[in-house]
């Protein structure tokens, strides 16, 4: 128990007097990559389009979901199947907007200067 707790103290101490250590490097001077001047650019360039990517995803199975539902002429089984698409479509529908929420507020609650739209 002894060894846990010495363990558990060092961990603790270490990870809470650790500093957080940014290097400066511009990656459009060292690879050319024109206008993107760091790495956290490049990925920001990216979240929006991996949005309206998942966006048009969620409604194309929605709308699959649905003609399946339209088409199921009764049968329980497609009727089932129809209904278990269109939930899973909007779950996903949620938890794109959940992600959408904290990738917008999170990072301005912590002083970031990050912006999807």
């Amino acid at each position: 128990m002894k060894r846990v707790l010495t363990t558990f103290y060092f961990l603790t101490t270490y990870l809470l007097n650790a500093k957080p250590t940014f290097a400066v490097v511009d990656i459009g001077d060292k690879f050319g990559y024109g206008y993107i001047k760091s790495l956290g650019e490049g990925t920001n360039l990216l979240v929006a389009p991996a949005f309206y990517i998942a966006g048009s995803l969620i409604i194309f199975y929605f709308l699959i979901g649905a003609f399946k539902y339209l088409t199921s002429s009764g049968d329980k089984e497609a009727v089932a199947s129809a209904r278990n698409i269109i939930t899973h479509a909007i779950i996903g529908f949620v938890i794109l907007m959940f992600a959408f929420l904290i990738l917008q507020f999170i990072p301005q609650f912590f002083g970031f200067n990050f912006s999807i739209v």
